[in-house]
């Protein structure tokens, strides 16, 4: 573990997501045919299909979604790329509209990685090398022109349906989503995602896709599971998620594990990293080529 290129570890969640991971111009479908017969939807009277919404589910996801403000819990954290599959203890610590960090630290020891995404920004910290990539959500233009930012990447770690560029999604924005039995979709340009649902009404998979005319299709399946009493909701304690990405060069598969130990509220921790002035930054291309080595 003393070897092992932490930055790169962290990267890998983190770059994958912000190049490109999410949306896709094509219809949007999870172990089912792309194509479906016009005859299984209704239609207008021009011939084009006719969006149908179950409000009441819609909503009542919207509702599940948990109203505490801080979600903190150690975590074993374990990521699969390449030929490395990794389990690394760690922390999580997760304020409502300020930050989502992820801390390893091997037998709960010292920190050796930092993977933090706030409101304006992208850090990922080694702190064996003492390297740190910092970048903005501005600096993308993937995620400018797409209305991707912190709190669309917010609501996947927490669990909650999202509209790109909707800080807040209410009840009455319902019927901006279609549905399909226990699936909601939202289509937005080349930006597609569909939500599977269980019976209780919580989400079980986030899917999303996007499609590239040079770089290929990027797709993330986002897992959700073992959900516990957290206040007044549940919240799933274990998220696996998978990207395949070719926004990187070449076509990469990365999987990767949260499973949350113990979830508490607390308050008591600081939401901005101060990196060290000792720390050396390194560039986005250098990282990615350490991604495509694993």
């Amino acid at each position: 573990m003393k070897k092992l290129n932490y930055m790169a570890v962290m990267a890998c969640i983190a770059v994958p997501l912000i190049l490109g991971s999410c949306g896709s111009k094509k219809k949007l479908a999870d172990n089912t045919p792309a194509s479906t017969p016009a005859t299984t939807q209704p239609t207008t009277p021009g011939g084009a299909p006719e969006k149908t919404t179950n409000l009441a589910l819609v909503r009542k996801v919207i509702d599940n979604a948990t109203d505490a403000r801080n979600i903190v819990s150690s975590i074993d954290f374990n990521i699969k790329a390449g030929k490395k599959d990794i389990t690394v203890d760690g922390k999580i610590c997760m304020r409502r509209d300020e930050v989502i960090r992820i801390q390893l630290s091997p037998m709960g020891l010292v920190e050796v990685g930092r993977l933090e995404f706030t409101r304006d920004s992208v850090l990922i910290m080694d702190r064996i090398h003492k390297q740190y990539l910092k970048s903005g959500y501005d600096q993308v233009s993937f995620l400018k022109n797409n209305g991707i930012d912190f709190y669309a990447l917010q609501a996947l770690f927490w669990n909650q349906l999202f509209e790109p560029g909707k800080k807040v999604l209410t009840a009455s924005e319902a019927s901006h989503f279609e549905t399909d039995g226990n699936q909601i979709a939202l289509q937005k340009g080349k930006l597609g995602f569909l939500w599977n649902t269980d019976d209780e009404g919580r989400i079980a998979k986030t899917v999303a896709s996007y499609n590239s005319s040079s770089k290929g299709t990027s797709k993330l399946d986002w897992n959700y599971a073992d959900f516990k009493a957290f206040g007044s909701k549940m919240f799933p304690t274990r998220q696996s998620f998978t990207i395949q990405t070719a926004a990187t060069g070449s076509t990469k598969t990365i999987g990767a594990t949260i499973s949350m130990k113990r979830l508490k509220t607390d308050s008591d921790w600081e939401t901005t990293t101060k990196v060290p002035s000792k720390y050396s930054p390194v560039n986005l291309k250098d990282v990615i080529n350490q991604i495509l080595k694993m």
